[in-house]
């Protein structure tokens, strides 16, 4: 049966959590967690709720699903080895770096691939597996058809969300916060611009959408391993709430839809990415919704107020004369016998019977246990006190926790490795490489002394001139069957280097015989991610645009890494147009009369790009460090990210010339990075 995995933001949380019938929880610590706001464990508070936890026969996972940097590569190391002591059933990660510094300290330990790796297809997947992931968190922009098919191709645990906040954006590209703040989502510190208002064709808050939910449909999921409820940063009476309807629907059994909505949502709740009708989707915290919630609290705590009952427990009781009471109870982990300190007597009234001695063990109630098969022998006329019973019914119980504690506790090894890291080369020359959006574009980029020219699968045929200098791009949302086949095509075509932005791209280069070259939305922050890089074939890494100039450039790989250095950058990848409201209109989002542009609450323009299966907001002031040759001098290449430009060589000129940019600019993280 799968698994119901609920947010631990907290020990009231917790204790919630596993009163209201959760199979697994999940929790951060005070560091490396996506959710820093939360109140999060210590080090004592998790081996504690580890204990709590496996006493029951549930598990925990920890999230320590963050980007890391080369500086808390040490500190990263300690906390791994603190879960691990702690014996903690797997670590949720998002960063290469910090799963291979799992993989080195403590190789038995299960590492979920987080959501945040953008996983959201095949080939996605498989090349987590093929990483020595043990299970791997689908994006919650996914289709019930997509899941499905995900799911019945591919071998490894999957885990969805079903229901809580929704983000905006495809899993692990969204850099809104980042550079509208300098707080990072990736660094676990998102401040949620994407429920600001910005509006467009008259409506309002058109990137913030409601809270999903698909509990009603889970009957329909059996095959995929784990349930999982977001909201981490919530109150221990919205996680009894919505496990309570996540057990009740696996159960088939019908569950309070309007309580789980009322305990919180923005404007309600929505199934549209699993349905695949994405209209209606928008929605806000608003006051009715807070007034509501706030006369729900009350009747939701009787959810959680006591024991769960998830462990049958078959017993058998055997009295006999001369004799201690004997017991032995038994569950799914082994069996205990007890007896008693009591010896029977002689009954001087109404002796025991076999129905009575049954009934007073079944008495589970306010314990894990349930009464399973529950038989006695009792001999004739003898008595024992109804406290005697208890007692040894309670003993039982106690052993019985103890079982269970041992049974699921881990005894992980853990090992203090050397990290070895690839020694960077000095660089010789910065090169020159662009990402190009349009025919004319590409035309124009191929007239110039780009080293490498990153394009769209759909603008490249046989007549393209030097295939050697160019890479090809597929969609950022993966089409396994089409892409694969376009790979292919142009790879007999004589295109010899792909791009790589993810996990599945890589996946599908490699396996039509591409050279791969990895894009900045692969995240890579630290040398270890992108030593994996170097050891999973990258011939080269452009690093992410998250980082400073002056960490990204102490990154040591042997293989070239670059930074981007000119365009737009992207605010957030989306499956759902704000402009259309979830409506199809054409290719790409290709109505002609498509301003492509939606406003933020000050009028300004935020330009929307249609990527191909999905949109984009832009950064409307473009990243320019034209005078700033040192800076890029310390990278072995850097990366002109061209979107709507129609000038490339205007562009070129003023790096090459070092000029100082004029007009609406920014400078994008080079400067500060991100915390």
């Amino acid at each position: 049966m799968s698994e119901i995995l609920a947010p631990c933001g907290s020990f009231e949380s917790l204790f919630a959590a596993l009163r209201s019938g959760a199979d697994a929880v999940y929790a951060g610590m005070k560091n490396f967690s996506a959710r820093k706001n939360a109140e999060n464990f210590s080090d004592a508070d998790l081996a504690k709720a580890v204990a709590e936890c496996h006493k029951r026969g549930v598990k925990l996972y920890v999230a320590l699903n963050t980007l890391i940097y080369d500086n808390e590569i040490s500190s990263f190391a300690e906390c791994v080895k603190k879960v691990a002591k702690c014996g903690a059933d797997g670590i949720i990660v998002q960063d290469l770096g910090a799963a291979e510094l799992i993989r080195l300290i403590s190789p038995e330990m299960p590492r979920h691939a987080s959501t945040q790796m953008t996983l959201n297809s095949i080939s996605g997947v498989k090349a987590a597996e093929e990483l020595g992931f043990s299970r791997v968190v689908l994006g919650r922009e996914l289709s019930k058809d997509e899941i499905l098919n995900i799911s019945r191709n591919t071998d490894i645990e999957l885990e969805i969300f079903v229901h809580g906040a929704l983000c905006t954006s495809v899993s692990g590209q969204c850099y809104m916060s980042a550079f509208f703040g300098g707080r990072s989502g990736n660094r676990g510190l998102c401040a949620q611009p994407c429920r600001l208002d910005f509006s467009v064709n008259g409506r309002h808050n058109v990137i913030s959408l409601k809270d999903g939910s698909i509990v009603k449909y889970l009957p329909e999921l059996s095959e995929i391993a784990s349930f999982k409820i977001e909201g981490r940063m919530k109150r221990p009476e919205y996680v009894a709430c919505s496990v309570d309807a996540c057990v009740k629907s696996v159960e088939e059994k019908e569950f309070d839809s309007e309580r789980l909505k009322n305990v919180f949502s923005r404007s309600g709740l929505t199934d549209g990415y699993f349905t695949g009708n994405m209209n209606n989707m928008n929605g806000i915290r608003k006051k009715d919704d807070v007034e509501i919630t706030s006369k729900t609290l009350g009747s939701i705590r009787e959810l959680y107020k006591n024991e769960f009952p998830r462990i049958r427990v078959d017993a058998f009781v055997k009295i006999a004369a001369g004799e201690p009471v004997y017991l032995k109870a038994s569950c799914k982990y082994g069996e205990v016998i007890c007896k008693s300190a009591e010896i029977p007597a002689k009954a001087t009234g109404k002796p025991l019977d076999e129905k009575t001695v049954c009934e007073r063990i079944a008495k589970f109630g306010g314990t894990q246990f349930y009464a399973g098969n529950i038989s006695a022998s009792v001999n004739e006329g003898l008595f024992v006190s109804a406290s005697a019973l208890n007692a040894l019914r309670r003993e039982a119980c106690e052993k019985l926790e103890a079982l269970v504690l041992e049974k699921n506790s881990h005894i992980y090894n853990i090992n203090d490795p050397e990290i070895k890291l690839s020694e960077r080369c000095l660089v010789k020359k910065t090169a020159y490489r662009a990402e190009v959006s349009n025919a004319k574009q590409l035309m124009q980029a191929l007239n110039f002394s780009f080293e490498m020219i990153y394009a769209p699968v759909e603008l490249l045929c046989e007549d393209i001139p030097d295939k050697e200098r160019i890479a090809v791009s597929s969609p950022l949302i993966i089409d396994e069957t089409a892409d694969r086949a376009r790979l292919c095509e142009l790879r007999k075509m004589g295109f010899e280097n792909g791009y790589a932005q993810t996990l599945a791209h890589m996946q599908l280069l490699k396996e039509c015989g591409f050279k791969i070259h990895g894009g900045f939305r692969m995240n890579i922050l630290n040398s270890v991610s992108a030593g994996v890089c170097e050891k999973l074939g990258f011939s080269d890494i452009t690093l992410s645009i998250e980082g400073s100039a002056s960490v990204l450039s102490t990154v040591k790989s042997g293989i070239p890494m670059g930074m981007v250095a000119y365009g737009k950058l992207p605010l957030t990848l989306m499956r759902r147009c704000p402009i259309a409201d979830g409506k199809t209109c054409g290719i790409y989002g290709g109505r002609s009369d498509c301003k492509k542009m939606i406003y933020d609450r000050f009028g300004r323009e935020i330009p929307v790009s249609c990527n191909g299966r999905c949109v984009e907001l832009l950064n409307p002031d473009p990243l320019i460090l034209s005078d700033k040759p040192d800076m890029l001098g310390r990278f072995d290449f850097i990366v002109f990210c061209f979107t709507d430009e129609t000038d490339i060589e205007s562009i070129v000129k003023i790096y090459d010339e070092h000029i100082k940019p004029s007009g609406r600019f920014t400078r994008g993280l080079t400067s500060e990075g991100v915390v």
